[in-house]
């Protein structure tokens, strides 16, 4: 047995300000600035994405709920974690049962040595004992991934496993033991390559140039599965069972989409061609498979079975664009579905409490994420969880939804926020933010250009929800297809772009934006956008772009397997002469033609191929600026870097859109250098 380790001694007292509940929150209103958005408190992921796996979990009593929380700390280069079990009710208090460790995050590819990391925090799911009075949860402490027990009423935490490699998963088996799967084949992977290497790697598809300059080599068997006896620790291998998912065995009770013994509700895919339909079914061990036949069953999201069994309960996108969130409920013994409400908020992951009721997790545009209670008789939405009530004095510009269609006949949808103490008839610069604007309207798609930080610095914001591909309306057989399609005269970039500036003419035909101090940034598909923009729009006076660029030489630096799939999409390689092509694309290729100045904000792992684009531009004496950010991925997750790509992004606009120079010295310094690209341009 180990000793339990009181959740107190764990505390440092550069997290003190983790419990939201014992946060003093001063007096008066107070700007948003780039600071107050980095050290927001977060649960579960972050952006529109809606995942499978879910964020927190209900006791078996439905009396309490747990979750992980975190806070980024810019000061420290770091995070504060907690483990959290709260009440679920009015007046509840967080109670940390467990705090400390080091952010776990996805990976590209866990199947592989080296293990490549992404920028996108893991979900970390606890999940409760049987008779509630604790939870286990994922934590990586000294280095390795452990499965971690927390006592619920907050007398401690400890490791239940003591693997020599990471924990990639787990699930309890509610008999007094788990199930993991664990990370092996990892020291034979690293010898083959350190053996490859003596006579040098062989360039194949195992590269990939911009991201490491050794190959992919996979694990065999890259996961291994263990029976953990939780009381002595005791663990045995289970043949036969690497590399298999083990997310949905175990969790009996707990999980909301089992209805009794062998028997689950999910979506299946009904369809081929991308994006997939799906519909709603119920399989059973051991007898036939039940569907909904309605059309309201299709294309849907998280749906659960609720606490009688008697129906089912799901999320479904609809309305212009999807701006619409419905909740509908079906009852697979008579057949019958009906929408109970619908709302304009975000809301994910949403669990069955009591008869009629579901707890989800709620964004708005103006509010970060909560844990609410919806009764789904009336809509009526009551907040359990605010881990942020420090934002309700910040002064926020106010949101306006306005839908759009791209030159492709496409919905799509812009959010105006305001400038904070918009007045009318006053014509303010604007900064287009992409290419998702679904729920809190925090930093667009990465998370690196701060929109309510610009509204109170005095600029309009348009953050823009593109359509979908133009290559998925005729329902291709797979994304490479839908790639092509959407390549063919630009033709996708020409439909995102068109939303972009009709967005943008909407503001300036309001009177809201200034014509000539138009600003747009992007990362990933937005920075395609910028790229775009910067040969074929005459709108925009400056740019950022994260995870840039498209150019002539990009298969070379993608390595062979990368090459192949650009090929398929039509891509010309690094050996074709097609001028033509990249007369609409390329900066390298047309950098005296590039409209505005361009900064660009790229990770260690990407740089290189921003590099054509970069030196072009400063070849013909074009204002342009790049930065590196060490150890980070296509999104970055450190919240230094977080906060000094926020910081850098207002003070890229306010000197192009209006001449200002920062206040802080190392700050001006940089503002200097755009100063002297700016009386040579």
């Amino acid at each position: 047995m180990w000793a339990l380790v009181p959740h107190t001694a764990m505390a440092l007292d550069s997290c003190s300000r983790l419990d939201w509940s014992k946060v003093e929150v001063p007096a008066g209103r107070a700007a948003v600035t780039p600071r107050d958005l980095v050290t927001l408190r977060d649960i579960g992921s972050l952006g529109d994405a809606v995942p499978e796996q879910h964020i927190f979990a209900i006791s078996p009593d439905q009396r309490s709920v747990a979750f992980q929380v975190r806070q980024g700390d810019p000061d420290r280069n770091s995070f504060c974690l907690g483990m959290v079990v709260m009440r679920i009710g009015s007046g509840a208090v967080p109670l940390f049962v467990d705090r400390g460790g080091d952010l776990i995050r996805e990976e590209m590819d866990a199947t592989v040595e080296p293990r490549r990391s992404t920028g996108v925090p893991a979900i970390i799911t606890p999940q409760w004992s049987p008779d509630g009075n604790a939870i286990y949860f994922l934590k990586r402490d000294n280095g390795v991934v452990q499965v971690w027990r927390a006592d619920a009423m907050g007398n401690g935490s400890r490791p239940v496993t003591a693997f020599d490699q990471d924990v990639q998963e787990f699930a309890l088996d509610g008999m007094g033991s788990l199930t993991a799967s664990v990370r092996s084949g990892v020291v034979e992977a690293r010898a083959a390559s350190d053996h490859e290497a003596l006579t040098g790697y062989h360039f194949d598809d195992r590269f990939m140039p911009f991201l490491s300059d050794r190959p992919k080599i996979p694990r065999s068997p890259p996961f291994t599965r263990y029976q953990v006896d939780l009381r002595s620790g005791q663990r045995t291998a289970i043949a036969g069972g690497g590399g298999l998912p083990i997310s949905t065995i175990g969790a009996g009770s707990q999980n909301p989409r089992a209805l009794g013994v062998g028997c689950s509700v999910d979506r299946r895919e009904i369809t081929t061609g991308v994006p997939p339909q799906t519909r709603l079914e119920i399989r059973c061990a051991n007898g036939p498979v039940s569907f909904c036949s309605a059309a309201a069953c299709t294309n849907t999201s998280g749906p659960v079975w609720m606490p009688d069994r008697s129906s089912v309960r799901f999320l479904r996108r609809e309305g212009w664009a999807d701006t619409i969130m419905a909740t509908y409920e079906w009852k697979p013994a008579t057949q019958t579905v009906r929408k109970l409400f619908e709302t304009s908020d975000f809301l994910i992951d949403c669990q069955p409490l009591r008869k009629t009721h579901l707890a989800c997790l709620r964004e708005t545009s103006v509010t970060s994420r909560r844990l609410v209670v919806i009764d789904t008789d009336t809509g009526t939405m009551t907040t359990i969880v605010d881990p942020n009530p420090e934002f309700e004095r910040l002064t926020l510009g106010r949101v306006e939804r306005i839908p759009l269609k791209s030159d492709a006949g496409l919905e799509a949808f812009g959010d105006v926020v305001f400038p904070e103490g918009y007045r009318a008839g006053h014509r303010y610069p604007a900064v287009v933010v992409q290419y998702q604007s679904r729920g809190f309207l925090r930093g667009g798609t990465g998370d690196e250009f701060p929109i309510q930080a610009f509204a109170n610095r005095g600029f309009a914001v348009l953050s823009v929800q593109r359509p979908q591909p133009v290559g998925a309306r005729a329902r291709p057989r797979d994304y490479v297809e839908v790639d092509r399609i959407g390549l063919q005269d630009f033709a996708d970039r020409r439909s995102v772009l068109s939303v972009v500036e009709n967005g943008v003419r909407t503001l300036i035909d309001r009177g809201i934006a200034d014509p000539a101090k138009i600003g747009i940034t992007g990362l990933s598909d937005g920075s395609s956008t910028v790229q775009f923009a910067a040969l074929n729009s005459r709108l925009f006076a400056a740019g950022i772009a994260s995870g840039c660029c498209w150019e002539p030489g990009q298969t070379a630096i993608l390595g062979p397997a990368m090459a192949d799939v650009y090929r398929r999409i039509g891509w010309p390689g690094v050996s074709a002469v097609d001028d033509a092509f990249w007369a609409r694309m390329s900066i390298a290729k047309n950098a005296r033609r590039v409209a505005f100045p361009i900064l660009f904000e790229t990770s260690d792992e990407e740089f290189r191929v921003a590099l054509e684009s970069y030196t072009a531009l400063k070849e013909v004496g074009k204002p342009a600026d790049l930065f590196i950010f060490p150890d980070e991925h296509h999104i970055k997750w450190q919240p230094a870097h977080k906060l000094a790509a926020y910081e850098r992004s207002i003070d890229w606009f306010e000197f192009w859109l209006r001449g200002a120079m920062p206040e802080d010295p190392r700050r001006k310094a940089e503002a200097a250098r755009w100063a002297a690209m700016s009386s040579i341009q």
